[in-house]
């Protein structure tokens, strides 16, 4: 359905205002400067800044949400817990409340009696923004409200927020670290089939005014339902998403590339990093944040994300796995990948959304357990694995 695409949009673009007054505003910029300090945090900062921010940002996703679709927001999970307790012991549950100076209030016991740090925080969070995407009213889907459950991950890499490296340059368009690689991940999916449906990703940090030194930033969605597939690239639209990025879409769906290209994770395993080195040449770029390294191919940067790694969580990958969803490409399985024959007919194993891990505890109960492989092309996809494969050697880890 349009509205509520629409207001995911919305407050997707509200939760990066936030992220970006918490650099920009000198109340809030100093707890985060606080986090930086390793080994000597400011005891009266007992509770994590980030978290806080991240919190606050959930929170506001699931007030508006809430607001515009009752019942809705009993269905939003996310990587954070609103509990904290301040330096006096007390148990506080952090919400959005009616008004700014409640919201400042109760900000400020979480904060310890940071007064000014805690009304500029609620400022943020009870500004309203100014919205207008007129292709938003194009998309005329209806999908029922009661199959929704929604996934949001409302600071991804938050190191680099933290960190705050503004001037990083981009390896043929992809950052491998810095500011750029924050975002802000949105997505719905099916509680009956846990099938990912819509999809929006907001990059709070694009690009930084030299002079006033404030940053724009861009956002993509997708949707996909029963047969009707729209997303934001294919779309001309003024709110700074990447016109190339459509181009590049287009033509190399057309065509078989000469050569694969990939995006991981700087900590990735050894033997997946020269078999990808066997695959793809120098075409192997690494950079920080799974919903970034997700958002490279999302945007064609890249053919594919490839991590071996059980550390990512359905939280990370739901929303870039919609979008590309509703390009024709999607996010599998890698360990499940490695053992399937495509000779058999087998279909892809795809990541699912409404079903947790028996016996997993904590948020283990929500990890992708065989890593990820997302990709923009089911074709491209099946002749990348069977290159990989050939060139990997399996070990016990990822089998």
């Amino acid at each position: 359905m349009s509205e509520i695409l629409r207001e995911l949009v919305y407050v997707s673009e509200k939760a990066a205002n936030i992220a970006r007054a918490c650099r920009q505003q000198e109340s809030l910029f100093q707890l985060l400067i606080e986090e930086k300090k390793e080994g000597e945090k400011n005891k009266k900062f007992i509770n994590d800044f980030k978290t806080l921010a991240d919190v606050l940002v959930q929170e506001v996703i699931k007030q508006n949400v809430g607001n515009k679709f009752p019942g809705l927001e009993n269905h939003i999970y996310g990587e954070e817990s609103n509990e904290f307790t301040n330096e006096l012991g007390e148990k506080i549950t952090v919400k959005v409340c009616p008004t700014e100076e409640e919201t400042a209030q109760l900000l400020s016991k979480v904060l310890n009696g940071n007064k000014l740090a805690s009304e500029a925080l609620a400022q943020a969070v009870h500004q309203d923004i100014s919205f207008a995407d007129p292709t938003l009213d194009l998309v005329k889907i209806n999908i029922p409200q009661d199959i929704m459950g929604m996934w949001v991950d409302p600071i991804d890499s938050t190191y680099q927020y933290i960190k705050g490296s503004s001037d990083i340059k981009p390896n043929r368009g992809i950052f491998p670290c810095g500011l750029q690689c924050v975002t802000i991940l949105i997505g719905v999916y099916d509680r009956q089939t846990g099938v990912p449906l819509i999809g929006v990703i907001n990059q709070p940090f694009v690009s930084q005014d030299v002079k006033t030194l404030r940053w724009k930033g861009q956002y993509f969605w997708g949707l996909s339902y029963m047969d009707s597939n729209i997303h934001s690239l294919q779309l001309s639209s003024k709110n700074g998403n990447n016109g190339e990025a459509t181009s590049q879409l287009t033509e190399e769906a057309s065509c078989e590339p000469k050569h694969f290209s990939a995006v991981i994770s700087t900590s990735e395993k050894d033997a997946i990093k020269t078999a990808l080195s066997n695959v793809c040449g120098e075409n192997v770029y690494g950079a920080a944040g799974a919903g970034y390294k997700s958002l490279c191919v999302v945007q064609g940067l890249v053919d594919v994300y490839v991590f071996s790694e059980d550390t990512t969580f359905k939280w990370d990958s739901c929303a870039a796995h919609a979008i590309l969803k509703s390009i024709g490409g999607g996010m599998v399985d890698l360990r499940e990948c490695l053992k399937r024959n495509p000779e058999t007919g087998l279909d892809l194993p795809h990541l699912s959304y409404n079903v947790d891990n028996q016996g997993a505890t904590g948020v283990d109960r929500w990890a992708n357990k065989g890593g990820l492989v997302a990709y923009r092309s089911r074709q491209q996809l099946e002749t990348f694995l069977d290159l990989l494969i050939k060139n990997l050697s399996l070990s016990s880890t990822l089998t």
